[in-house]
């Protein structure tokens, strides 16, 4: 058995008969409610055969991990191996950090894009009860 994320969205259809599954932002702090940020939707755009209303919105739990170790985590290596490189080196902190910011711009520039086919956009009543 493999573990899913399931987010609960809506099937929409824009003016111009595009498909997409919106799903609601989480709930937003106190500083982002006083800038108007509450209620923010990001949308998904999908090619399903599905009529509009409630969907879920599923990605198996290794996908996600693929997904932030691609986005956070080569940027993240590529910063703390420029910093001890520097460390090792025994250079100039000012060097050091600009190992660090190179080490990071590497590692942004070897993360890659996958595919939405990772994102699996099913019915509600396909959805497990969750009460």
């Amino acid at each position: 058995m493999t573990l899913t994320l399931t987010i609960p969205a809506r099937l929409v259809t824009d003016e111009n008969n595009a498909r997409f599954a919106e799903v609601e932002s989480g709930r937003a702090c106190s500083g982002c409610y006083k800038a108007g940020c509450q209620g923010k939707t990001h949308r998904i755009p999908v090619e399903t055969v599905l009529n509009e209303g409630p969907v879920g919105v599923d990605i198996k739990a290794l996908d996600l991990g693929l997904l932030m170790a691609n986005s956070l985590g080569w940027p993240l290596v590529g910063l703390l191996l420029g910093a001890g490189l520097g460390h090792f080196w025994v250079v100039h902190e000012g060097l050091q950090l600009g190992l660090a910011i190179v080490g990071l711009g590497i590692g942004t520039v070897s993360c890659r894009a996958y595919a939405q086919s990772l994102i699996r956009i099913r019915s509600r009543e396909d959805l497990p009860c969750l009460s």
